[in-house]
């Protein structure tokens, strides 16, 4: 499909496609930074909007919309939009958890500071956890999948489907589940060398009282805690890019069951 900005008949479907890759893009991981001008938002969706549109066969459906109907089409594709990226931005949200899980056995807590990006407190682990995937993700040209999958959107959710299914609230439940679970076993190693570590120090408490384990016992924490984790990096960056295609299939399955 060709794309004549002087022809208004073809504007109704690219402003549809614009509305469901804005809310996309505002809530992707690599655009959601505040730092990240609204503007430039604005126009990495709509070049990626054109260029999907150029793809889309057929005529536009819905040149003949009434104003009302074209706006009630441009919030449900708004809609989708803000599903997706939710979705996505769900998804990354496990390796920050796992960060957590561990800041939270090794004491790190308190070194939480406030990040608006996460809206919320996200503690030094789980910022490092989540930006090292980023970095991943973009080495293994998880981006180009990215671009695949929201053009694939268009196919699975097409621009005149219904609003819901009925099987997203079960099956968004399951992933919600999944997530958690995959999140405590990425910390899984590190809390489990910590929790032997508070059982020796716990030891070491009664049989010499003399050692103030709460004071010494903090930063042997954290320095276990560093170490396990830069053991374990390598093995770990292994099973990211299996992780990475699981989030494509829970995508893959959410725009189905739409």
């Amino acid at each position: 499909m060709s794309l004549d900005f002087l022809d208004l008949n073809q504007w109704p479907l690219y402003l549809l496609v614009f509305a469901r890759m804005a809310g996309i893009v505002f809530l992707f991981p690599y655009f959601n930074w505040p730092g990240i001008p609204a503007v430039l938002r604005i126009w990495i969706a709509m070049i990626l909007s054109w260029l999907i549109y150029l793809s889309l066969p057929g005529e536009a459906p819905f040149s003949t919309a009434g104003a009302p109907e074209m706006v009630l089409l441009l919030a449900r594709e708004a809609a989708v939009g803000l599903a997706l990226g939710f979705l996505i931005v769900l998804c990354f949200s496990l390796f920050t958890q796992a960060g957590q899980l561990m800041d939270l056995g090794a004491g790190l807590t308190l070194s939480a500071i406030f990040n608006p990006q996460a809206g919320g407190q996200v503690t030094l682990l789980g910022r490092f956890y989540y930006l090292l995937v980023l970095v991943y993700y973009l080495a293994i040209n998880g981006h180009h999948l990215f671009i695949t999958s929201i053009a694939e959107s268009y196919r699975l959710i097409p621009l005149d489907s219904a609003f819901l299914a009925r099987e997203l609230a079960g099956g968004m439940g399951q992933i919600f589940a999944r997530i958690f679970t995959l999140a405590f076993q990425i910390a899984a190693p590190v809390i489990v060398v910590l929790l032997i570590m508070d059982l020796a120090l716990g030891l070491i408490a009664k049989t010499v009282p003399q050692v103030h384990v709460f004071v010494e016992g903090l930063p042997l924490k954290i320095a276990l805690a560093l170490l396990i984790l830069g053991i374990l990096l390598h093995p770990m960056a292994a099973a990211w890019e299996s992780l990475l295609d699981g989030f494509s299939r829970y995508l893959y399955w959410f725009m189905e069951a739409w």
